[in-house]
């Protein structure tokens, strides 16, 4: 079984709207009141709607600035291009795929960010950091939607990108809120879902570990069949079951843990969340001393830079996750969306 997907790198900076509509149900918005009570009654302003902090438009131009970005820094291989415009996860893998690429000579696995989009979801945030949303559309050789986490530091930062995830094939998003009204943010520690973000990540880390079969919470999430989870579990099980892996007494684990600072998680109109964050996986192939554990896949190759195969290969991955948590009281699974998955170390001692 081949390990990596392939991905074209992005081409061209334009962004288009494709068939932006407003998706759902419609968030009421909140409304500032103003004016205190006083002896004598005065008139009040109009309630006011709170609205997104970034309108369609100017993320539309966010999401060209950023393509342009993506797509000199895969011209280029020079991950340097990309910090005014990528941050955070995003950039630390897209850093490991350049470089990944520069010692294969060729760029085929550094994934395409599609420059045209199909929905965009601002926030409605006062404070900073500021996170806003997109849905690309499909890439011209059919590869799923991507949704990209944009996220603006403060308020003289630009918004650059912060994390992106293929969406699972088959995946329904839930709706969101009127992009005229905007959607709120919530906290990692937001008690409003069935679990927190946080908590969430960290359970489906778990069932990453040991499987829906295993983990106390493989009930709690609705699994389709392309999702990192069964992935996982495949490439195990093909790598256990290798007429190769027995004859060396091989030994296999992999794990994965929660990234606590890398939540972010924007409201649905449903009073759910999207959840995006990252879980680190490290992998482990080991053999009887005298045996050699080759590199698995290309990337794990080009990682490893040359050096000769021993008994031993270790594999980090930083994983981007995006994941739909019903509201609290809710009947609903938790649903993951996407992911990227991504080796970005390796070593063999």
């Amino acid at each position: 079984m081949n390990r990596e997907a392939t991905h074209r790198p992005g081409r061209g900076a334009t962004v288009r709207r494709r068939g932006l509509t407003a998706a759902g149900a419609v968030v009421v918005a909140s409304v500032l009141l103003a004016g205190c009570a006083e002896e004598v009654p005065t008139p009040r302003p109009e309630p006011a709607s709170e609205g997104p902090a970034l309108s369609q438009d100017q993320e539309a131009a966010v999401l060209e600035q950023v393509g342009a970005v993506l797509g000199e820094g895969t011209e280029s291989g020079d991950p340097a291009v990309l910090k005014p415009r990528v941050t955070g996860p995003a950039l630390e893998v897209r850093t490991s795929q350049l470089a990944v690429a520069k010692v294969r000579g060729d760029t085929d696995l550094v994934t395409e960010i599609p420059s045209s989009y199909a929905q965009l979801v601002s926030p409605t945030a006062t404070e900073w950091p500021r996170t806003a949303y997109a849905i690309t559309e499909a890439t011209e050789n059919l590869e799923t939607n991507r949704l990209v986490v944009l996220e603006q530091a403060d308020a003289r930062a630009d918004y650059r990108m912060w994390a992106w995830v293929q969406l699972v094939p088959g995946v329904t998003m839930p709706a969101f809120a009127d992009a005229q009204l905007g959607s709120e943010s919530v906290a990692p520690d937001d008690a409003s879902l069935a679990v927190t973000p946080a908590d969430a990540l960290a359970r489906y880390a778990d069932v990453l570990t040991k499987g829906p079969e295993e983990s106390e919470h493989g009930d709690a999430f609705d699994l389709l069949d392309a999702d990192l989870v069964n992935r996982v579990q495949a490439d195990a099980s093909n790598l256990r079951n290798s007429d190769s892996f027995k004859e060396a007494a091989g030994k296999y684990s992999i794990s994965f843990e929660p990234r606590k600072d890398d939540v972010r998680a924007v409201r649905t109109a449903d009073g759910g969340a999207v959840v995006v964050g990252v879980v680190v996986g490290s992998e482990l192939v080991q053999a009887e001393p005298e045996a050699k554990v080759p590199p698995l896949t290309r990337t794990q190759e080009a990682l490893l830079d040359g050096k000769e195969p021993t008994n031993v290969l270790r594999t980090e991955y930083t994983d981007m996750v995006a994941l739909y948590v019903p509201p609290s009281g809710s009947e609903d699974k938790i649903r993951p969306l996407g992911y990227s998955h991504v080796a970005t170390k390796a070593a063999n001692e």
